[in-house]
């Protein structure tokens, strides 16, 4: 458990080309190599649905290039042991040796992995549940943090390397003192009026809460927009599409188009509209 004090991108099959090792940094720490699909060739559109535009550097487009596992479906945990999950695919991204990154760790995953890939790494900045705000280019710098009690103290140290290596450290650093907590109330709330779009996602925040991100849209007739969801969860564990019996294609949930309406989601209770959030 976290430290309840502080927190409490062409179709195809690809494996090991120099795009992907541009694109996704961490693929070298997958010692089985794993054969992976894109998410967007893994995942069709439904009959009558096609994709919604994206900006061709934005999250959302990184986002369906994300690499599907083809090998297995079964979500794993840090410690490599089998969980009752609804997946209907593994992302194949390593989930590291300790129980960190679970549901609200696994959406500053993916959004700090899309900020490297762009050379935005300097953008990548998060809060703890306390409050404190961490930044790459600060840790990078040498910033340490000494916790003593609920407060965190910062202190100066040794300039640090700007590896991915390096930068994947200090994200365990975010996990272990962010949360939903943190996560609802310093990501921002887009209109409700507006579109769900990928990239966002839907957080619930408590000890435990819990967070779901959109990783897809395709629209259909009259406007209706369908959403592909991801999710992280306890203990720390893969990232797994969501699948669900009340899902078109068994995947591709009907995202809300009113303030009232919520969104189900298979592991946790229905998100209410006002639970929506983006991450600039």
């Amino acid at each position: 458990m976290k430290w309840v004090a502080i927190a409490a991108v062409a179709v195809g099959l690809f494996c090991g080309t120099a795009a992907e090792a541009e694109t996704h940094a961490w693929m070298d720490r997958l010692g089985d190599a794993p054969p992976t699909e894109r998410l967007s060739a893994r995942y069709p559109p439904p009959a009558g649905y096609t994709r919604v535009a994206v900006g061709p550097k934005s999250f959302a487009a990184w986002l369906r290039a994300l690499p599907i596992r083809v090998d297995r479906m079964q979500v794993l945990s840090y410690r490599g042991r089998p969980l009752k999950r609804p997946s209907a695919g593994i992302v194949a991204m390593d989930v590291g040796n300790r129980d960190l990154m679970q549901c609200a760790d696994s959406v500053i995953r993916l959004h700090a992995e899309y900020l490297w890939a762009h050379d935005r790494s300097e953008e990548a900045a998060y809060r703890f549940t306390s409050g404190d705000l961490t930044q790459w280019t600060d840790w990078v710098a040498g910033e340490r943090f000494r916790i003593e009690g609920n407060r965190v103290k910062r202190v100066r140290g040794a300039r640090r390397s700007g590896s991915h290596d390096e930068y994947r450290r200090w994200l365990d650093l975010v996990f272990t003192y962010a949360g939903t907590s943190s996560l609802a109330r310093d990501a921002a709330s887009p209109s409700i009026d507006a579109p769900v779009e990928a990239g966002e996602f839907y957080v619930e925040a408590g000890f435990p809460g819990h967070a779901v991100i959109v990783l897809d849209v395709v629209q259909g007739p009259g406007g209706v927009r369908l959403g592909l969801l991801g999710q992280g969860f306890m203990p720390a564990e893969d990232i797994h599409v969501l699948r669900a019996s009340h899902a078109v294609d068994g995947v591709w949930f009907r995202l809300p188009e009113r303030s009232e309406e919520a969104l189900p989601t298979p592991s946790w209770r229905p998100f209410a509209a006002s639970a929506r959030r983006r991450l600039h």
